[in-house]
């Protein structure tokens, strides 16, 4: 009973040593002879944390003001550039781009141009009817660094459509949103 007190003792002040899994001891090619005689026998883990243990935990994080270390290799990586926030601008492009009369517009296409994307993002258009009314919404996905610009075309059907045979006449407004932010809006004309 006292020897396996005595083990469980002495594996508990070696691990209380260790700082996040960092030997106590230098490795045996770094000592010096006549430094840290005899040999160290590895204890089994079961023995130490008889009785219970515990979790593991991360070590806390650095408080704010502080930066990391540096990588392994010397330098210092440079800290994070700040990416300006996402932009986007909407034009009506073809029929559309000036008051065109309902009978002679098959489709109205849009272009929206974004800049700034992390990556990957989702754009949003919606088409509202005149009055205000929701009309259409589309979603899809862009991607692209952050540096590069995208230019996404979105077409509205016209002919053959309810637009055209409810004769949906008037401004509408065409918003385009990227994960859920506006960026940019546009309207065209349809006249009777």
């Amino acid at each position: 009973m006292m020897r396996a007190l005595v083990t469980v003792l002495a594996g508990a002040m070696v691990l209380s040593a260790c700082s996040e899994g960092v030997s106590p001891l230098p490795p045996p090619a770094a000592m010096k002879p006549g430094q840290g005689g005899g040999s160290v026998t590895p204890v089994d883990p079961a023995d130490v944390l008889a009785g219970g243990g515990s979790v593991a935990r991360p070590p806390p994080p650095a408080p704010s003001g502080e930066q990391p270390p540096p990588d392994e290799g010397g330098e210092e990586v440079p800290p994070p550039v700040a990416l300006p926030p996402p932009t986007g601008s909407a034009e009506v492009v073809g029929a559309g781009a000036e008051p065109t009369p309902l009978s002679e517009v098959q489709q109205v296409d849009v272009d929206f141009v974004v800049s700034g994307v992390r990556n990957k993002g989702v754009v949003d258009v919606e088409f509202i009817a005149p009055g205000g009314r929701p009309y259409e919404k589309r979603s899809a996905t862009v991607e692209a660094p952050p540096e590069e610009t995208r230019t996404l075309r979105y077409s509205l059907p016209v002919a053959g459509t309810p637009v055209s045979m409810s004769r949906m006449t008037g401004t509408w407004q065409v918003r385009f949103f990227l994960d859920g932010v506006q960026l940019a809006s546009t309207s065209f004309t349809l006249e009777p």
